[in-house]
């Protein structure tokens, strides 16, 4: 395989999340405000189900999730209030 091929093949192939775009990312606020839900609900889905994962930022460690992670919290919100 040609090595100037790996980057963008890194890129394709799911959740590597140290290869991440920013713009394939979504912070914890901006998470609860896509599902609709509090911070706190949010954090406790994930802890559950154990998605997302903690990145150090601006206003210091935050959970942040793929949309892929969201996804699958919604339907978990959605099955748990059924």
């Amino acid at each position: 395989m040609d090595s100037h091929l790996l980057p963008s093949l890194l890129e394709s192939t799911g959740p590597n999340f140290m290869n991440l775009k920013r713009q394939d990312r979504i912070e914890e606020h901006r998470a609860a405000v896509l599902l609709g839900m509090p911070s706190a609900e949010l954090r406790r889905y994930s802890r559950v189900s154990g998605l997302g994962h903690l990145e150090s930022g601006d206003r210091g460690e935050e959970m942040v999730f793929t949309y892929e992670e969201l996804r699958m919290l919604c339907l978990l919100a959605a099955q748990s209030s059924k």
